[in-house]
């Protein structure tokens, strides 16, 4: 039998190609590193929205909106240093202000802040006023549209964005008094934000300027 020459030992089977390999392994880890960035983008959206639920006390109008008409909006959470109450020489300035109760209103942002001005002489002035400005927004595209069977009259103004972002505000007059809800926020998507539903959006904020605007 031969024996190899001195110093070169036996002979050596032929190296494998690793290339595959190491493709295939890249290959995983890109996929894995995908997978793990959607995830990371989808529980980040999707993560509840809000802050533990507080027990701020608001000024006593603001109880004319019901539990489940906060409920329905997602703002379960009131917000006492958005709220305030003030004295006019002409009348009064209240201010109400919810947000979301983590565990509770679910993800997304969503926000309400009610304006309520009684006692108005100029009243019917005030609203045309207030609906102006909301037309003058800069920040999307307004759009306007009567609501009958509300207070002496009544109008919606809806604001979409460029981004998810969308607000609606319903301006009241009933009498010498003018009642602004402003609702905000959007939905979270797959792995972004997301557009609300325009028909549920308008529907929680109708409800909570009807329960405010019958109780006074």
């Amino acid at each position: 039998m031969n024996q190899p020459p001195p110093g070169w030992g036996h002979p050596q089977p032929p190296r494998k190609n690793k290339a595959p390999l190491i493709i295939g392994i890249i290959g995983g880890v890109l996929v894995l590193g995908g997978v793990v960035t959607a995830l990371a983008f989808y529980l980040n959206a999707n993560t509840e929205g809000g802050s533990e639920k507080r027990s701020d006390q608001l000024p006593a109008t603001c109880a004319n909106i019901s539990e489940a008409a906060l409920a329905k909006a997602r703002t379960t959470n009131p917000n006492g240093l958005g709220s305030s109450e003030q004295e006019l020489s002409n009348g009064k300035r209240t201010i109400c202000s919810w947000n979301q109760t983590k565990h509770t209103d679910g993800t997304g942002l969503r926000s309400t802040d009610v304006y309520i001005s009684s006692g108005q002489e100029q009243a019917g002035n005030d609203f045309d006023r207030i609906v102006a400005q909301h037309m003058a927004n800069a920040q999307g595209v307004p759009r306007q549209k009567p609501l009958n069977g509300l207070g002496d009259e009544a109008v919606a103004v809806l604001v979409e964005t460029k981004s998810a972002f969308t607000e609606i505000s319903i301006i009241v007059r009933k009498g010498d008094t003018v009642v602004e809800v402003d609702y905000a926020g959007w939905d979270a998507g797959i792995f972004t934000h997301s557009k609300p539903n325009v028909v549920e959006f308008e529907a929680a904020a109708r409800g909570m300027a009807e329960e405010m605007v019958a109780r006074l």
